[in-house]
């Protein structure tokens, strides 16, 4: 089961690299942001998740959710013209 969820990961990750930088985008923010949704997502597809990759997952997913979230907030803090 976990190999069909990295199979889905490698070619979501393909077709939306490729997609991306055809429209031009070279943020690092928006690649990042959209590759924890995609990690995610495939994750839940996966299950279930032997115990000894669950935390490894865990802390993956942890990990990606923060960073997402400073993105995040950076982006709207950015739209209400409020600066750090």
């Amino acid at each position: 089961m976990l190999k069909d969820a990295l199979i889905t990961q490698l070619t979501l990750t393909g077709v939306l690299t490729s997609f991306l930088y055809y429209l031009g985008v070279r943020s690092l923010d928006i690649y990042l942001s959209l590759y924890t949704i995609i990690y995610l997502a495939s994750m839940l597809l996966a299950e279930p998740i032997p115990r000894k990759v669950r935390f490894i997952h865990n802390v993956i997913s942890i990990t990606l959710v923060a960073v997402f979230t400073y993105f995040a907030a950076l982006r709207i803090m950015a739209i209400l013209g409020v600066s750090l």
